[in-house]
């Protein structure tokens, strides 16, 4: 079982790299995400703020029209000989009713635009919190599947060295009291013992095989002979 068990640590290794690998770069996506989320956000805060700049710039050249117009309507109506408090005076009102009109509206829509923009920043960097929190919980799953892998890894190494020791152990008692067949058939018991105590092991060959079963038999015809010796 070394061989088989070489594989199967090779193996549990390569998916410890794999999920690691797979780890960074989900936490690398969830920290880019929220970058493009935050940056995105703060487009939304200077486009705001442009606007802004624009509206309070047009609302001052409105009033400096608001201001003209009722200058022309106060010359209109001196020239004309109404009195401020005649029929002459109306026609100022009214245009300063519309320019005021023009300006509550500029200045509601503008408020409206600004609360859009606020909510639309703040929600683009919460979206962005929230794929970074679910990447970085991808990202530690996966960190932990690679720790599983590892201890994996160990436990198919530690039966690999149990089953060489196995092996070589058996063949050489078996050589020493059988020869050349003995040291075979030892062979095969050490490693049907070590098989059978592999077993245990998460991640070892056995563990997901049920081992050699040749072997493991020869081990189990051996230890029950000698179990009937003892008790003779």
């Amino acid at each position: 079982m070394g061989v088989e068990n070489y594989g199967a640590y090779q193996q549990n290794k390569t998916q410890a790299s794999m999920a690691r690998s797979n780890a960074r770069i989900a936490a690398a996506q969830g920290k880019a995400a929220r970058g493009k989320a935050y940056g995105q956000a703060a487009r939304i805060e200077a486009e705001n703020e442009v606007a802004g700049r624009n509206t309070a710039e047009n609302l001052e050249r409105l009033r400096e029209a608001e201001t003209q117009a009722q200058g022309a309507a106060v010359a209109k109506r001196g020239s004309s000989g109404f009195t401020a408090q005649g029929s002459g005076s109306l026609e100022e009102i009214s245009v300063l009713e519309q320019f005021e009109q023009r300006a509550q509206d500029m200045a509601y829509a503008r408020s409206l635009q600004d609360v859009g923009a606020r909510f639309g920043a703040a929600m683009s960097r919460q979206a962005g919190d929230l794929e970074e929190m679910q990447s970085q919980a991808e990202s530690d799953y996966l960190q932990a599947q690679a720790r599983v892998y590892d201890r994996m890894a160990k436990n198919a190494k530690h039966a690999m060295v149990t089953s060489i020791i196995g092996q070589v152990g058996g063949a050489i008692v078996g050589g020493i009291f059988g020869g050349p067949a003995g040291a075979q058939m030892g062979a095969q018991i050490g490693g049907g013992i070590a098989s059978q105590s592999n077993r245990g092991l998460v991640g070892s060959y056995e563990s997901q095989y049920g081992g050699d079963q040749y072997q493991e038999g020869v081990s189990n015809a051996w230890m029950g002979q000698q179990v009937s010796k003892w008790m003779r």
